[in-house]
């Protein structure tokens, strides 16, 4: 959603078409929050905690302990892949990049003996082997392992085994290791393997041994952090907390944590209700909400203010309800006046997303707003969505929703046109451009042309224009590229086709539901936090 800063939207349709059938029933106990995932999935990441870290797994609501970390130092939990020490930096590289005059380390090992039943077994036998100065940790793949090495080739795995044998005298069996899509290793900060996890589908799960604080990449948050590789790919990252705890995270930075006290409180309804509504939204990740954009704005403890938290404590458990099913309460930056009705944005109608006259809205930053783009720039854009229309001769807004939001934008071309409809617009051009499709276009190439008697001036595009000529009335469209154009004492040369489109607009976001410097509006004019969600959801409750 957005706050201060813009929220993109275009990837949401397919799933809030579901929601009317499947609606959580209340606030949930936990939430799971993705914090780094798809292409932002790291190949490796640094966590640190004043107490401690405890490494295991979940079974059925159950913590497994499977590692210690004492201390204040850091671990790294790493794809078991290719990595070479740059610069003091463990960075992941391809295989055939190795370089053979740094440390480097790969993703073969050596398995000594089967596997144990539990830790204690395992912890006995890598006695054995680092008495005989053999570097050895422990790893969990369905049961206790020791394993030692980190080979870059099968070649150096096979030297390796071979080795171990001849230290062991052949009292135990070496099996090899090959690298598989799953696995997690865990290394201080020197780069030393600690601990191996060959989870499947289950994600590694972190904890402090306090119950404290974990700090993620120099970010800190509350409950546990989590990993899995997805796909056999790089790491998603899950947070795992509380909900109510969730909601600090999100609060301020959705909404500005000085703002009057009752839209910090909207803010934390409405908060409550999106991700509670939007629950296993990338449940494909294996988490239910991520931290971007394409949610709610997460930032962990590192984010929280005592204003927002005190609103999000004072408004515990509420949520909006219409029809006795909550709903999902999108909210925007700025409405630019009137919001809109959820069908003249997406496709779906939503009974409590109606269009309303937002007069508080008044004052906000984003009352106006103008965008100017060459032509050139434009044809680049629609590229980079494989739309291609040549060069660019013309845009206009066929029609506007009665609250006046674009609902069908023309962009003609040498080579043809296109359709951008409702928030496609924004999908396009980007949605830190075009703040909203309350937009008016205007070009370098209108014209304005008196019409007969009582007619009003009206405006069009020079292409589309006629002229008077000596030998009858002439369309402009079959003119030169260039006009000239003369009042009998100065004369002036003009493109025909536009090179400079301007885009003035009002407002910043979607427009539906909560416009959120109109909620400041309603508030300093001393409405509650109450009277905010109620007036612009229609026909709901909030309790």
């Amino acid at each position: 959603m957005t706050g201060r800063i813009i929220k993109i939207f275009a990837v949401m349709m397919v799933v809030y078409i579901c929601f009317t059938l499947q609606v959580q029933a209340g606030v949930p106990e936990n939430i799971r929050v993705g914090l780094r995932y798809d292409t932002t999935a790291p190949s490796a990441v640094r966590i640190g905690s004043d107490s401690g870290i405890e490494l295991g797994y979940d079974a059925g609501g159950s913590f497994i302990s499977l590692y210690t970390h004492s201390g204040k130092g850091s671990l790294h939990v790493r794809k078991d892949s290719f990595f070479a020490d740059r610069n003091g930096l463990f960075i992941e590289i391809a295989q055939g990049e190795l370089p053979s005059s740094v440390i480097a380390f790969g993703p073969y090992h050596s398995q000594v003996s089967a596997a144990f039943p539990d830790r204690e077994q395992a912890l006995s036998l890598l006695e054995v082997i680092r008495q005989l100065k053999v570097d050895g940790y422990l790893a969990y793949d369905n049961g206790w392992r020791v394993w030692t090495g980190r080979y870059t080739s099968i070649q150096q795995m096979e030297a390796g085994n071979r080795e171990l044998r001849d230290k062991l005298e052949g009292a135990y069996e070496i099996y090899p290791v090959y690298p598989t899509g799953g696995r997690l290793q865990i290394n201080e900060d020197s780069g030393k393997a600690v601990f191996m996890y060959e989870g499947g589908d289950q994600f590694l799960v972190s904890r402090d041994v306090d119950g404290g604080l974990l700090n993620v990449d120099g970010k800190r948050f509350r409950g546990n952090i989590e990993f899995k590789r997805h796909n056999g790919g790089n790491i998603t990252v899950v947070n795992s907390l509380p909900f109510q705890h969730y909601l600090y995270g999100v609060v301020p930075k959705e909404v500005d944590p000085d703002w009057h006290i009752e839209v910090l409180k909207a803010q934390a309804v409405a908060a409550r209700n999106f991700a509670a509504v939007n629950l296993n939204k990338h449940d494909d990740y294996g988490f239910d909400v991520c931290s971007g954009t394409d949610c709610q704005v997460y930032g962990g403890f590192d984010s929280e203010k005592q204003s927002t938290n005190m609103a999000v404590d004072e408004t515990a458990g509420q949520m909006i309800y219409y029809d006795g099913k909550p709903i999902t309460a999108f909210y925007h930056a700025s409405s630019g006046g009137y919001t809109e009705n959820s069908e003249n944005v997406w496709s779906i109608s939503l009974p409590y997303i109606k269009a309303v006259d937002d007069s508080f809205d008044v004052g906000s930053p984003h009352d106006s707003w103008q965008k100017v783009y060459t032509s050139q720039q434009i044809s680049s854009i629609l590229a980079q969505h494989n739309i291609d229309i040549g060069s660019v001769h013309d845009i206009r807004v066929d029609s506007y929703t009665p609250a006046g939001r674009s609902l069908s934008l023309t962009i003609s071309g040498s080579r043809g046109s296109t359709v951008l409809e409702k928030e496609r617009s924004r999908a396009v051009f980007g949605y830190n451009d075009l703040k909203s499709t309350l937009f008016t276009v205007k070009t370098d190439a209108d014209l304005f042309v008196l019409g007969g008697v009582g007619q009003p001036v009206q405006k069009v595009g020079a292409a589309q224009a006629s002229a008077v000529a000596s030998n009858g009335v002439k369309s402009l469209e079959e003119s030169p590229a260039t006009l000239t154009v003369n009042n009998g004492r100065q004369s002036a040369t003009v493109s025909k086709y536009p090179t400079r489109f301007i885009f003035d607009g009002r407002g910043w976001g979607h427009g539906l539901g909560m416009s959120q410097w109109g909620a400041k509006g309603m508030a300093e004019a001393g409405y509650s936090y109450v009277d905010i969600l109620q007036y612009y959801y229609k026909d709901c409750v909030v309790e």
